[in-house]
Protein backbone atom coordinates (compact mmCIF):
# COMPACT_ATOMS: atom_id res chain seq x y z
CA UNK A 1 0.00 0.00 0.00
CA UNK A 2 1.36 3.40 -0.99
CA UNK A 3 0.88 6.31 1.40
CA UNK A 4 2.46 9.59 0.36
CA UNK A 5 2.10 13.33 0.66
CA UNK A 6 3.19 15.21 -2.46
CA UNK A 7 3.50 18.81 -3.61
CA UNK A 8 3.80 20.41 -7.06
CA UNK A 9 3.26 17.46 -9.37
CA UNK A 10 2.33 19.13 -12.65
CA UNK A 11 -0.99 20.90 -12.16
CA UNK A 12 -1.47 19.24 -8.77
CA UNK A 13 -0.43 21.60 -5.98
CA UNK A 14 -0.65 19.09 -3.17
CA UNK A 15 -2.16 15.72 -2.43
CA UNK A 16 -2.30 13.03 0.22
CA UNK A 17 -2.70 9.60 -1.38
CA UNK A 18 -3.28 6.36 0.43
CA UNK A 19 -4.01 3.52 -1.96
CA UNK A 20 -6.48 0.71 -1.34
CA UNK A 21 -6.91 -2.68 -2.94
CA UNK A 22 -8.84 -0.72 -5.57
CA UNK A 23 -7.82 2.90 -6.10
CA UNK A 24 -9.70 5.23 -8.45
CA UNK A 25 -8.72 8.70 -9.70
CA UNK A 26 -11.57 10.62 -11.34
CA UNK A 27 -11.78 14.16 -12.60
CA UNK A 28 -11.82 16.46 -15.59
CA UNK A 29 -9.40 16.33 -18.51
CA UNK A 30 -5.93 17.76 -17.90
CA UNK A 31 -6.41 17.60 -14.14
CA UNK A 32 -3.36 15.40 -13.44
CA UNK A 33 -4.79 11.87 -13.18
CA UNK A 34 -2.18 10.37 -15.50
CA UNK A 35 0.58 12.14 -13.55
CA UNK A 36 -0.69 10.39 -10.42
CA UNK A 37 -0.81 7.00 -12.13
CA UNK A 38 2.74 7.45 -13.37
CA UNK A 39 3.88 8.60 -9.92
CA UNK A 40 2.42 5.50 -8.26
CA UNK A 41 4.05 3.37 -10.93
CA UNK A 42 7.43 4.89 -10.08
CA UNK A 43 6.78 4.52 -6.35
CA UNK A 44 5.51 0.94 -6.33
CA UNK A 45 7.97 -0.45 -8.87
CA UNK A 46 10.80 1.76 -7.53
CA UNK A 47 12.24 2.98 -10.82
CA UNK A 48 15.12 4.71 -9.07
CA UNK A 49 18.01 3.82 -6.79
CA UNK A 50 19.76 5.61 -4.00
CA UNK A 51 22.91 4.86 -2.07
CA UNK A 52 23.58 5.55 1.57
CA UNK A 53 27.11 5.75 2.90
CA UNK A 54 26.26 3.60 5.94
CA UNK A 55 26.11 0.56 3.67
CA UNK A 56 29.51 1.46 2.21
CA UNK A 57 30.96 1.54 5.75
CA UNK A 58 29.42 -1.89 6.48
CA UNK A 59 30.98 -3.26 3.29
CA UNK A 60 34.37 -1.73 4.06
CA UNK A 61 34.49 -3.10 7.61
CA UNK A 62 33.03 -6.47 6.65
CA UNK A 63 35.43 -7.10 3.78
CA UNK A 64 38.40 -6.53 6.07
CA UNK A 65 37.09 -8.89 8.79
CA UNK A 66 35.33 -11.43 6.55
CA UNK A 67 32.05 -11.01 8.43
CA UNK A 68 29.83 -8.27 9.79
CA UNK A 69 27.10 -8.64 12.40
CA UNK A 70 24.57 -6.09 13.59
CA UNK A 71 21.17 -5.72 15.22
CA UNK A 72 18.62 -4.69 12.59
CA UNK A 73 16.34 -3.00 15.12
CA UNK A 74 19.12 -0.85 16.55
CA UNK A 75 20.28 -0.11 13.01
CA UNK A 76 16.84 1.27 12.12
CA UNK A 77 16.63 3.29 15.33
CA UNK A 78 19.88 4.98 14.36
CA UNK A 79 19.61 5.30 10.57
CA UNK A 80 15.97 5.13 9.46
CA UNK A 81 15.33 8.87 9.39
CA UNK A 82 18.34 9.45 7.13
CA UNK A 83 17.42 6.53 4.89
CA UNK A 84 13.89 7.85 4.44
CA UNK A 85 15.16 11.35 3.70
CA UNK A 86 17.61 9.98 1.09
CA UNK A 87 14.82 7.95 -0.49
CA UNK A 88 12.58 11.02 -0.82
CA UNK A 89 15.37 13.12 -2.36
CA UNK A 90 16.27 10.37 -4.79
CA UNK A 91 12.65 10.07 -5.85
CA UNK A 92 12.43 13.79 -6.55
CA UNK A 93 15.65 13.80 -8.57
CA UNK A 94 14.50 10.88 -10.72
CA UNK A 95 11.25 12.42 -11.97
CA UNK A 96 12.63 14.53 -14.85
CA UNK A 97 14.05 11.40 -16.43
CA UNK A 98 11.06 9.24 -15.48
CA UNK A 99 8.56 11.57 -17.16
CA UNK A 100 11.03 12.28 -20.01
CA UNK A 101 10.83 15.97 -19.15
CA UNK A 102 13.34 18.78 -19.44
CA UNK A 103 15.86 19.07 -16.60
CA UNK A 104 14.37 21.05 -13.75
CA UNK A 105 10.73 20.43 -14.69
CA UNK A 106 10.08 18.81 -11.30
CA UNK A 107 12.49 20.89 -9.23
CA UNK A 108 9.60 22.16 -7.06
CA UNK A 109 8.19 18.66 -6.55
CA UNK A 110 8.47 17.06 -3.13
CA UNK A 111 7.31 13.80 -1.65
CA UNK A 112 6.98 12.62 1.93
CA UNK A 113 6.76 8.88 2.50
CA UNK A 114 4.16 8.02 5.12
CA UNK A 115 5.79 4.89 6.53
CA UNK A 116 5.66 3.47 10.03
CA UNK A 117 9.12 2.53 11.26
CA UNK A 118 7.68 0.36 14.04
CA UNK A 119 5.77 -1.74 11.48
CA UNK A 120 8.93 -2.02 9.39
CA UNK A 121 10.92 -3.16 12.44
CA UNK A 122 8.26 -5.70 13.36
CA UNK A 123 8.17 -7.05 9.80
CA UNK A 124 11.96 -7.38 9.61
CA UNK A 125 12.22 -8.97 13.06
CA UNK A 126 9.76 -11.71 12.12
CA UNK A 127 11.16 -12.28 8.64
CA UNK A 128 13.91 -14.70 7.65
CA UNK A 129 16.59 -13.20 5.38
CA UNK A 130 18.67 -15.30 3.02
CA UNK A 131 20.27 -13.30 0.19
CA UNK A 132 23.27 -14.27 -1.91
CA UNK A 133 25.35 -12.38 -4.46
CA UNK A 134 26.56 -14.87 -7.06
CA UNK A 135 29.08 -14.08 -9.79
CA UNK A 136 30.62 -15.88 -12.74
CA UNK A 137 29.41 -18.72 -14.91
CA UNK A 138 29.85 -21.21 -12.08
CA UNK A 139 27.80 -18.97 -9.80
CA UNK A 140 30.48 -18.32 -7.17
CA UNK A 141 28.94 -16.85 -4.00
CA UNK A 142 30.67 -13.58 -3.22
CA UNK A 143 28.50 -12.39 -0.34
CA UNK A 144 25.70 -13.73 1.90
CA UNK A 145 23.19 -11.93 4.10
CA UNK A 146 21.34 -14.08 6.64
CA UNK A 147 18.90 -13.58 9.50
CA UNK A 148 16.65 -16.10 11.24
CA UNK A 149 12.94 -15.62 11.91
CA UNK A 150 12.02 -13.81 15.14
CA UNK A 151 15.54 -12.47 15.51
CA UNK A 152 17.21 -9.08 15.10
CA UNK A 153 20.70 -10.50 14.43
CA UNK A 154 21.93 -9.97 10.85
CA UNK A 155 25.04 -11.83 9.69
CA UNK A 156 26.87 -10.82 6.50
CA UNK A 157 29.64 -13.04 5.13
CA UNK A 158 32.27 -11.69 2.68
CA UNK A 159 34.01 -14.49 0.73
CA UNK A 160 36.61 -12.50 -1.24
CA UNK A 161 38.77 -9.89 0.52
CA UNK A 162 40.02 -8.63 -2.86
CA UNK A 163 36.59 -7.90 -4.36
CA UNK A 164 35.88 -4.17 -4.78
CA UNK A 165 34.17 -2.57 -1.81
CA UNK A 166 31.71 -0.88 -4.19
CA UNK A 167 30.45 -4.28 -5.36
CA UNK A 168 29.74 -5.38 -1.81
CA UNK A 169 28.27 -1.98 -0.89
CA UNK A 170 25.85 -1.99 -3.83
CA UNK A 171 24.63 -5.49 -2.98
CA UNK A 172 24.11 -4.68 0.71
CA UNK A 173 22.54 -1.30 -0.08
CA UNK A 174 20.06 -2.70 -2.60
CA UNK A 175 19.16 -5.65 -0.38
CA UNK A 176 18.34 -3.60 2.70
CA UNK A 177 16.63 -0.78 0.83
CA UNK A 178 14.32 -3.40 -0.66
CA UNK A 179 13.72 -5.08 2.70
CA UNK A 180 13.15 -1.84 4.61
CA UNK A 181 10.94 -0.11 2.02
CA UNK A 182 9.19 -3.33 1.04
CA UNK A 183 5.96 -1.60 -0.05
CA UNK A 184 7.96 0.18 -2.75
CA UNK A 185 9.02 -3.04 -4.43
CA UNK A 186 5.93 -4.48 -6.07
CA UNK A 187 5.57 -6.13 -9.46
CA UNK A 188 3.71 -3.30 -11.18
CA UNK A 189 2.25 -3.21 -14.70
CA UNK A 190 0.83 -0.05 -16.28
CA UNK A 191 -1.53 0.08 -19.26
CA UNK A 192 -1.18 3.59 -20.74
CA UNK A 193 -3.99 5.44 -22.49
CA UNK A 194 -1.92 5.15 -25.69
CA UNK A 195 -2.01 1.32 -25.56
CA UNK A 196 -4.30 0.79 -28.56
CA UNK A 197 -2.05 2.69 -30.95
CA UNK A 198 1.13 1.18 -29.52
CA UNK A 199 -0.34 -2.33 -29.85
CA UNK A 200 -0.72 -1.70 -33.59
CA UNK A 201 2.51 0.10 -34.41
CA UNK A 202 5.23 -1.20 -32.08
CA UNK A 203 6.61 -3.52 -34.79
CA UNK A 204 6.78 -0.62 -37.21
CA UNK A 205 8.65 1.50 -34.66
CA UNK A 206 11.27 -1.22 -34.32
CA UNK A 207 11.52 -1.74 -38.09
CA UNK A 208 12.12 1.98 -38.68
CA UNK A 209 14.91 2.05 -36.11
CA UNK A 210 16.58 -1.02 -37.61
CA UNK A 211 16.31 0.37 -41.15
CA UNK A 212 17.89 3.65 -40.08
CA UNK A 213 20.81 1.82 -38.45
CA UNK A 214 21.35 -0.25 -41.61
CA UNK A 215 21.42 2.88 -43.78
CA UNK A 216 23.90 4.54 -41.44
CA UNK A 217 26.21 1.56 -41.63
CA UNK A 218 26.28 1.84 -45.45
CA UNK A 219 27.02 5.56 -45.35
CA UNK A 220 30.23 7.32 -44.34
CA UNK A 221 28.70 8.16 -40.98
CA UNK A 222 29.72 6.80 -37.62
CA UNK A 223 26.36 5.50 -36.37
CA UNK A 224 27.35 5.29 -32.71
CA UNK A 225 26.19 8.78 -31.73
CA UNK A 226 22.93 8.33 -33.61
CA UNK A 227 22.37 4.95 -32.02
CA UNK A 228 22.82 6.54 -28.61
CA UNK A 229 20.01 8.95 -29.48
CA UNK A 230 17.87 6.06 -30.67
CA UNK A 231 18.23 3.98 -27.54
CA UNK A 232 17.50 6.90 -25.21
CA UNK A 233 13.73 6.88 -24.91
CA UNK A 234 11.86 10.05 -25.73
CA UNK A 235 8.80 8.62 -23.99
CA UNK A 236 7.87 8.75 -20.31
CA UNK A 237 9.15 5.63 -18.59
CA UNK A 238 5.72 3.90 -18.41
CA UNK A 239 5.34 4.24 -22.20
CA UNK A 240 8.88 2.98 -22.80
CA UNK A 241 8.21 0.05 -20.45
CA UNK A 242 4.98 -0.77 -22.27
CA UNK A 243 6.78 -0.85 -25.64
CA UNK A 244 9.43 -3.10 -24.09
CA UNK A 245 6.65 -5.38 -22.80
CA UNK A 246 5.30 -5.74 -26.35
CA UNK A 247 8.78 -6.51 -27.65
CA UNK A 248 9.04 -9.35 -25.10
CA UNK A 249 5.71 -11.05 -25.86
CA UNK A 250 7.24 -14.24 -27.24
CA UNK A 251 9.23 -14.74 -24.03
CA UNK A 252 6.48 -13.68 -21.63
CA UNK A 253 3.87 -15.96 -23.23
CA UNK A 254 5.84 -18.99 -21.97
CA UNK A 255 4.72 -18.11 -18.45
CA UNK A 256 1.35 -19.03 -16.98
CA UNK A 257 -0.29 -16.77 -14.41
CA UNK A 258 -2.13 -18.22 -11.45
CA UNK A 259 -4.98 -15.86 -12.40
CA UNK A 260 -5.40 -16.99 -16.01
CA UNK A 261 -8.80 -18.48 -15.11
CA UNK A 262 -10.16 -14.92 -14.83
CA UNK A 263 -9.79 -14.52 -18.59
CA UNK A 264 -12.74 -16.84 -19.14
CA UNK A 265 -15.01 -13.93 -18.22
CA UNK A 266 -13.11 -11.55 -20.54
CA UNK A 267 -13.13 -14.04 -23.43
CA UNK A 268 -16.82 -14.94 -23.25
CA UNK A 269 -18.50 -11.84 -21.86
CA UNK A 270 -16.52 -8.99 -23.43
CA UNK A 271 -14.39 -9.79 -26.50
CA UNK A 272 -16.10 -13.03 -27.64
CA UNK A 273 -12.83 -14.75 -28.44
CA UNK A 274 -9.19 -14.88 -27.45
CA UNK A 275 -5.75 -13.73 -28.59
CA UNK A 276 -2.69 -15.46 -29.95
CA UNK A 277 0.93 -14.40 -30.31
CA UNK A 278 3.13 -16.10 -32.93
CA UNK A 279 6.88 -16.76 -32.75
CA UNK A 280 7.60 -13.33 -34.28
CA UNK A 281 5.52 -11.48 -31.71
CA UNK A 282 2.64 -10.78 -34.10
CA UNK A 283 -0.74 -10.49 -32.38
CA UNK A 284 -3.90 -12.06 -33.77
CA UNK A 285 -7.46 -12.41 -32.52
CA UNK A 286 -9.43 -15.65 -32.63
CA UNK A 287 -13.16 -14.86 -32.39
CA UNK A 288 -15.65 -17.39 -31.10
CA UNK A 289 -18.32 -18.71 -33.41
CA UNK A 290 -21.38 -20.52 -32.14
CA UNK A 291 -21.84 -24.00 -33.58
CA UNK A 292 -24.34 -26.36 -32.12
CA UNK A 293 -23.81 -26.27 -28.33
CA UNK A 294 -20.11 -25.50 -28.17
CA UNK A 295 -17.56 -22.94 -29.22
CA UNK A 296 -15.17 -23.22 -32.14
CA UNK A 297 -12.72 -20.69 -33.57
CA UNK A 298 -13.03 -18.83 -36.83
CA UNK A 299 -9.89 -18.02 -38.78
CA UNK A 300 -7.48 -15.74 -36.98
CA UNK A 301 -7.78 -12.00 -37.56
CA UNK A 302 -4.72 -9.74 -37.47
CA UNK A 303 -5.05 -7.28 -34.63
CA UNK A 304 -5.18 -4.25 -36.96
CA UNK A 305 -8.31 -5.71 -38.61
CA UNK A 306 -10.13 -6.36 -35.34
CA UNK A 307 -12.59 -4.12 -33.51
CA UNK A 308 -11.47 -1.24 -31.32
CA UNK A 309 -12.58 -3.20 -28.24
CA UNK A 310 -10.39 -6.14 -29.22
CA UNK A 311 -7.41 -3.85 -29.85
CA UNK A 312 -7.87 -2.22 -26.45
CA UNK A 313 -8.11 -5.41 -24.40
CA UNK A 314 -5.07 -7.30 -25.69
CA UNK A 315 -2.60 -6.16 -23.04
CA UNK A 316 -5.03 -6.67 -20.14
CA UNK A 317 -5.81 -10.19 -21.35
CA UNK A 318 -2.11 -10.97 -21.76
CA UNK A 319 -1.34 -9.57 -18.31
CA UNK A 320 -3.97 -11.76 -16.67
CA UNK A 321 -2.92 -14.81 -18.70
CA UNK A 322 0.85 -14.60 -18.25
CA UNK A 323 2.04 -11.94 -15.78
CA UNK A 324 -0.35 -11.29 -12.86
CA UNK A 325 0.52 -12.79 -9.50
CA UNK A 326 -0.44 -12.41 -5.88
CA UNK A 327 0.51 -9.02 -4.47
CA UNK A 328 1.22 -7.43 -7.84
CA UNK A 329 -0.23 -4.08 -8.93
CA UNK A 330 -2.12 -3.26 -12.14
CA UNK A 331 -2.46 0.41 -13.13
CA UNK A 332 -4.78 1.37 -16.01
CA UNK A 333 -5.20 4.77 -17.60
CA UNK A 334 -8.84 5.03 -18.70
CA UNK A 335 -10.02 1.39 -18.78
CA UNK A 336 -13.17 2.59 -20.56
CA UNK A 337 -11.33 3.44 -23.80
CA UNK A 338 -13.37 2.44 -26.91
CA UNK A 339 -15.93 0.58 -24.82
CA UNK A 340 -19.73 0.54 -25.10
CA UNK A 341 -21.39 1.32 -21.73
CA UNK A 342 -22.23 -2.38 -21.32
CA UNK A 343 -18.57 -3.30 -21.59
CA UNK A 344 -17.58 -0.47 -19.29
CA UNK A 345 -19.73 -2.14 -16.65
CA UNK A 346 -18.16 -5.51 -17.42
CA UNK A 347 -14.62 -4.20 -17.13
CA UNK A 348 -15.51 -2.86 -13.67
CA UNK A 349 -16.65 -6.35 -12.69
CA UNK A 350 -13.49 -7.95 -14.10
CA UNK A 351 -11.29 -5.50 -12.18
CA UNK A 352 -13.20 -6.31 -8.99
CA UNK A 353 -12.55 -10.01 -9.59
CA UNK A 354 -8.83 -9.25 -9.94
CA UNK A 355 -8.84 -7.28 -6.68
CA UNK A 356 -10.58 -10.05 -4.80
CA UNK A 357 -8.15 -12.61 -6.24
CA UNK A 358 -5.13 -10.72 -4.89
CA UNK A 359 -4.04 -8.07 -7.42
CA UNK A 360 -4.16 -4.41 -6.37
CA UNK A 361 -5.73 -2.22 -9.07
CA UNK A 362 -5.30 1.52 -9.70
CA UNK A 363 -7.29 3.29 -12.44
CA UNK A 364 -7.98 6.78 -13.71
CA UNK A 365 -11.38 7.19 -15.31
CA UNK A 366 -13.98 9.52 -16.81
CA UNK A 367 -16.62 6.79 -16.81
CA UNK A 368 -19.79 7.22 -14.81
CA UNK A 369 -20.72 3.66 -15.83
CA UNK A 370 -17.62 2.20 -14.18
CA UNK A 371 -18.20 4.15 -10.98
CA UNK A 372 -21.88 3.17 -10.83
CA UNK A 373 -21.00 -0.49 -11.41
CA UNK A 374 -18.46 -0.35 -8.59
CA UNK A 375 -21.26 1.07 -6.45
CA UNK A 376 -23.49 -1.87 -7.33
CA UNK A 377 -20.72 -4.27 -6.31
CA UNK A 378 -20.18 -2.35 -3.06
CA UNK A 379 -23.89 -2.37 -2.17
CA UNK A 380 -24.19 -6.07 -3.00
CA UNK A 381 -21.23 -6.85 -0.71
CA UNK A 382 -23.49 -6.10 2.26
CA UNK A 383 -25.68 -8.79 3.77
CA UNK A 384 -29.43 -8.28 3.35
CA UNK A 385 -32.28 -10.73 2.83
CA UNK A 386 -32.89 -10.15 -0.90
CA UNK A 387 -29.24 -10.01 -1.94
CA UNK A 388 -29.02 -13.51 -3.43
CA UNK A 389 -32.14 -13.02 -5.51
CA UNK A 390 -30.73 -9.75 -6.86
CA UNK A 391 -27.41 -11.44 -7.66
CA UNK A 392 -29.28 -14.06 -9.65
CA UNK A 393 -31.62 -11.59 -11.35
CA UNK A 394 -28.83 -9.31 -12.59
CA UNK A 395 -26.28 -12.10 -13.11
CA UNK A 396 -23.66 -10.92 -10.64
CA UNK A 397 -21.10 -13.35 -9.27
CA UNK A 398 -20.02 -13.26 -5.62
CA UNK A 399 -16.37 -13.09 -6.76
CA UNK A 400 -17.14 -9.58 -8.07
CA UNK A 401 -18.49 -8.12 -4.85
CA UNK A 402 -16.14 -5.67 -3.20
CA UNK A 403 -16.37 -4.22 0.29
CA UNK A 404 -16.04 -0.44 0.75
CA UNK A 405 -12.99 -0.96 3.00
CA UNK A 406 -11.00 -2.07 -0.07
CA UNK A 407 -11.82 1.01 -2.13
CA UNK A 408 -10.11 4.41 -2.21
CA UNK A 409 -11.48 7.05 -4.59
CA UNK A 410 -10.00 10.49 -5.27
CA UNK A 411 -11.42 13.49 -7.13
CA UNK A 412 -8.73 15.37 -9.05
CA UNK A 413 -9.68 18.95 -9.93
CA UNK A 414 -8.33 22.52 -9.81
CA UNK A 415 -4.90 21.45 -8.56
CA UNK A 416 -6.37 19.49 -5.66
CA UNK A 417 -6.82 15.80 -4.92
CA UNK A 418 -9.66 15.12 -2.52
CA UNK A 419 -10.87 11.83 -1.13
CA UNK A 420 -14.39 10.96 -2.30
CA UNK A 421 -16.97 10.22 0.36
CA UNK A 422 -19.05 7.06 0.55
CA UNK A 423 -22.59 6.45 1.70
CA UNK A 424 -25.02 3.52 1.59
CA UNK A 425 -25.09 3.71 -2.23
CA UNK A 426 -21.31 3.57 -2.51
CA UNK A 427 -19.01 6.25 -3.93
CA UNK A 428 -20.36 9.81 -4.03
CA UNK A 429 -19.13 11.21 -7.34
CA UNK A 430 -20.40 14.78 -7.69
CA UNK A 431 -18.03 15.45 -10.59
CA UNK A 432 -20.15 13.09 -12.73
CA UNK A 433 -23.53 13.57 -11.08
CA UNK A 434 -23.51 17.36 -11.56
CA UNK A 435 -22.86 17.03 -15.30
CA UNK A 436 -25.54 14.35 -15.67
CA UNK A 437 -28.05 16.52 -13.80
CA UNK A 438 -27.17 19.56 -15.95
CA UNK A 439 -27.60 17.50 -19.09
CA UNK A 440 -30.95 16.12 -17.94
CA UNK A 441 -32.11 19.62 -17.04
CA UNK A 442 -31.09 21.11 -20.40
CA UNK A 443 -32.63 18.19 -22.32
CA UNK A 444 -35.91 18.51 -20.45
CA UNK A 445 -36.05 22.27 -21.00
CA UNK A 446 -35.22 21.96 -24.70
CA UNK A 447 -37.86 19.27 -25.20
CA UNK A 448 -40.62 21.06 -23.26
CA UNK A 449 -39.93 24.42 -24.95
CA UNK A 450 -39.83 22.80 -28.39
CA UNK A 451 -43.14 20.96 -27.92
CA UNK A 452 -44.92 24.00 -26.45
CA UNK A 453 -43.84 26.29 -29.29
CA UNK A 454 -44.61 23.74 -32.01
CA UNK A 455 -48.06 23.25 -30.51
CA UNK A 456 -48.62 27.02 -30.45
CA UNK A 457 -47.53 27.36 -34.05
CA UNK A 458 -49.92 24.60 -35.06
CA UNK A 459 -52.75 26.14 -33.09
CA UNK A 460 -53.10 23.31 -30.68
Amino acid sequence: MAEVYIKNLGSIKEAYIKTGKLTVFAGENNSGKTYLNYLLYAYLDQRFRFKNKVFYEIAKSGREQGTYKFDILSFLDEHFKRLKNDMEKSFQKSLDSFYSADDGTFKEFSIELKVNVEEIKDNLYKKRLNHEMNVGKKSYTLCEINKEEDSADVHIVFHDPDAPIEVYADFINDTFVKEIFYDMHRDTFLLPAERTGINLFFHELNDKRNALINHLQKANIDPIDVIKDLIVSKYPQPIADYIQFLNNLTTLKKRKSEYSYLNKYLHHEIIQGKYGVDKNGNIAFEPYQRKFKGNIFKNKIDLHLSSSTVKTFFSLEFYIEHIAKDGSVLIIDEPELNLHPDNQRRIARLLARLVNAGVDVVISTHSDYIIREFNNLIMLSRNFSSRDSLLEKYKYDKSELIGPEKVKVYIVNDGKVESAEMDDEGIIMDTFDDIINQMNQSSNEIYITMIEEIDQENGR
